[in-house]
């Protein structure tokens, strides 16, 4: 039984994650600035909360000296769009951050360290990305996720520190927050399960790379648990499916035939669309060799866990959404 230390684990993947690892029986802490998370309120006295800054270390000592920690699953990050609009922040929450967050670990002696990064750090390239394809990210956030990679392989390199993490492309699910082009996934699926209309921005052939959130959220469990001699490289690409805004209205109507969906493409949502090349599909070979990885999520399955958790949490998932 592991002692995890879950960095973000009141954000959107991270909620899950802990949810996860308290399941299997771990002992979890979650550092957060968040006090808490109504999502897991129903497990809150089955792990411990640290409320800390990143770019603090004596709040990082602190949650992680003393207290046995011997995995941190580094979740927490500063995405888009603000990720854009304050790189200062960016900077720090993400480079500054994750450098404290292995500099702990290398000095309490943390064994495990699991890191989430994202196909952002790829701008060039053709649809098929290989996975050792060269990084040349066009965005802050990529910038900084890239930045993260390099120093976890450092560490890993220099300091024995078990450093191994995936890169994410647009994780969807209900519940998600956020204002990214990519959002048209989650809210074409979450405006149908709980019966609200939903105008969808972006034109019907769009097609964008994504995975469900549980998927997400146990791939770094999976890529914690893979036997070490199998391992070729210490990040791995992560992806479900792609789809079409067709195919998830499509999908929608199959589950909710009554669903209110229609198409108002907005333009510049989809000059973003086109800048941010979201339909390309990541080299999974490497991820499936090394340690046998396969989402549970097909795209039915995706609309089906939708529904039920937007049955299950209404309460805290039908709030307003940007109309574009």
């Amino acid at each position: 039984m592991a002692n995890c230390l879950v960095t973000g684990g009141f954000g959107f993947v991270g909620r899950h994650l802990v949810r996860m690892l308290v399941d299997r029986g771990e002992d979890v802490t979650v550092f957060d600035r968040l006090p808490g998370s109504p999502f897991l309120d129903d497990i809150k006295s089955r792990f411990k909360v640290k409320e800390g800054d990143f770019e603090n270390p004596s709040h990082i000592a602190e949650a992680i000296k003393g207290n046995g920690i011997d995995t941190i699953y580094h979740v927490g990050a500063l995405i888009p769009p603000r990720s854009e609009t304050d790189p200062s922040f960016c900077f720090n929450a993400n480079v500054l951050g994750t450098y404290n967050f292995l500099e702990a670990a290398r000095l309490f002696g943390v064994k495990n360290f699991i890191y989430s990064s994202t196909t952002s750090t790829y701008a060039d390239g053709d649809r098929f990305i290989p996975d050792d394809y060269p990084q040349k990210p066009n965005t802050f956030y990529g910038t900084t996720k890239v930045c993260g990679e390099r120093l976890g392989e450092g560490y890993w390199q220099h300091y024995g520190i078990n450093f191994r993490g995936v890169r994410y492309c647009i994780v969807n699910g209900p519940g998600r927050g956020g204002t990214t082009p990519g959002m048209f996934v989650v809210w074409t699926l979450q405006m149908a399960a709980l019966g609200r209309p939903f105008k969808v921005f972006v034109e019907p052939d769009v097609e964008v790379a994504s995975i469900y959130v549980k998927d997400a959220a146990k791939a770094l469990i999976d890529i914690n648990d893979a036997d070490e001699s199998r391992l070729s490289r210490r990040i791995y690409n992560s992806m479900s499916y792609t789809v079409t805004a067709r195919q998830l209205v499509d999908v929608a109507l199959k589950y909710r035939p009554d669903a209110d969906l229609s198409f108002r493409v907005n333009e510049g949502m989809m000059q973003k669309i086109r800048a941010l090349s979201l339909n390309r599909v990541m080299d999974l070979e490497p991820a499936r060799q090394d340690f046998d990885y396969k989402p549970s999520f097909d795209l039915d399955a995706t609309m089906q866990d939708y529904m039920a958790e937007c049955e299950a949490h209404r309460d805290l998932i039908d709030r307003p959404i940007p109309d574009f």
